[in-house]
């Protein structure tokens, strides 16, 4: 039995989603102080627009674009359309987010439809620019477009900082495209970098556990798996994986159980569905397996 792709986990792209636009909408509010009251105001009405609409985009994906899309014709640029983009992300339609988040980081890069303080179209930095692909790497990888998840990411992580945050935030995000190509020893060689430079990432650990099953260490996916569910113990995705561990193991009773806990745990999600998903597929099995 062929189980789902071990860190096939989605990124929690509505707090990366905001990072990039939002600062730069509060860069533009030091900005325009400089320059008067009313441009500082209409500043601060942006930022809160902004805010407001990937709220929206958030809670209630159609509605959000709605508010982008007037906001695009009111001439609220690139902030409007990033927010248009979070909201087709949010509906499922990755691919066309992915392809939307980099236009937006192209504009960026230039100034094209950018705001415009004290007479010049901002542009963005290179950190900004990191994280709009990264956020474009991420939907890629949710369309099932590796190739293209895997250019952006590597795009991404030319810009960003070395030894960072971002930086690290960029390369998990790598050995979860790593993984869904079912290239494990780059997802944990990544891994490793990131725990090495960030040694308090027990959140990883988990996703550590799965790159070191899909390369055969179980000995380190146990040991990992154990430290993961050690600070997090009513974690679903800790006992998904565990699920795939001890199946890989052939302990398949110890595999159900754990697959269970999952479903006792939290009834939808993805990793609920990949615990059914992986009860069935053991159940068809079994069922096709001659007595004796």
């Amino acid at each position: 039995m062929k189980l789902p792709r071990a860190l096939r986990i989605f990124p929690a792209m509505k707090t990366k989603a905001s990072i990039t636009i939002f600062l730069l909408v509060a860069s533009t509010v030091a900005i325009t102080s400089l320059t008067g009251a009313a441009a500082a105001r209409s500043a601060v009405k942006d930022e809160d627009r902004y805010a407001n609409c990937m709220d929206m985009a958030d809670r209630s994906p159609d509605k959000g674009i709605n508010l982008a899309l007037a906001w695009i014709a009111d001439g609220g640029g690139v902030p409007a359309r990033h927010c248009e983009a979070y909201g087709l992300a949010r509906l499922g339609e990755h691919a066309e987010a992915a392809a939307r988040f980099l236009k937006i980081a192209e504009d960026m890069r230039i100034g094209r439809d950018m705001p415009i303080r004290m007479g010049k179209r901002i542009v963005a930095s290179a950190p900004m620019l990191a994280d709009m692909y990264g956020q474009a790497a991420n939907a890629w990888l949710l369309a099932d477009e590796l190739v293209r998840a895997e250019d952006a990411i590597d795009l991404a992580l030319t810009l960003a900082p070395k030894n960072t945050p971002q930086e690290y935030e960029l390369v998990l995000d790598r050995a979860r495209i790593a993984a869904a190509d079912e290239d494990f020893q780059l997802a944990l060689r990544d891994l490793d970098y990131v725990l090495k430079g960030d040694p308090g990432r027990k959140d990883i650990l988990v996703l550590v556990a799965a790159a070191a099953r899909g390369v055969g260490d179980y000995g380190r996916a146990n040991q990992a798996l154990e430290a993961f569910q050690a600070v997090f113990p009513n974690n679903a995705s800790g006992y998904l994986e565990l699920g795939n561990l001890r199946h890989a193991e052939a302990d398949r009773k110890a595999a159900r159980q754990a697959w269970l806990k999952v479903l006792l745990l939290e009834d939808q999600g993805p990793s609920a569905d990949a615990a059914r998903a992986n009860i069935e597929k053991m159940d068809v099995q079994a069922a096709d397996t001659p007595a004796g």
